[in-house]
């Protein structure tokens, strides 16, 4: 064993596993860049706010709920938001998560066809 391996036990993997990791991006507004931090969703909690959403909800409704979420900084109102402004933000969410090497190594180790991009 070399001096980087190091030896954990179950409670460590817990704690590892269960770590959620916040993540920098940006959304363009208007042709300018401003940055934002997101939380790493887990897929229960997508889950959860489809279910809550209901099937009524509409695209914006939902964008709403996950921004809500999941947005740490710029600290604002999601229900203050306008429309397209809040599509934006989300779009910038999107490509954060996207882009984040979590995400990138999760579809890789997919082994649903469709998920390879």
């Amino acid at each position: 064993m070399s001096d980087t391996d190091h030896n954990h036990d179950f409670d460590d993997a817990v704690r590892a596993l269960e770590t959620r990791q916040m993540l920098d991006g940006s959304f363009s507004l208007d042709g300018d860049e401003y940055p934002l931090r997101i939380q790493e969703p887990t897929l229960g909690e997508l889950e959860d706010i489809d279910a809550e959403s209901g099937p009524d909800a509409g695209e914006a409704e939902v964008i709403r709920r996950i921004a809500d979420r999941y947005l740490e900084a710029p600290a604002v109102d999601v229900d203050e938001i306008g429309v397209s402004k809040l599509f934006a933000l989300f779009e910038g969410m999107r490509e954060t998560w996207e882009q984040s090497d979590a995400f990138a190594d999760a579809r890789e180790e997919m082994p649903v066809e469709g998920n390879r991009t």
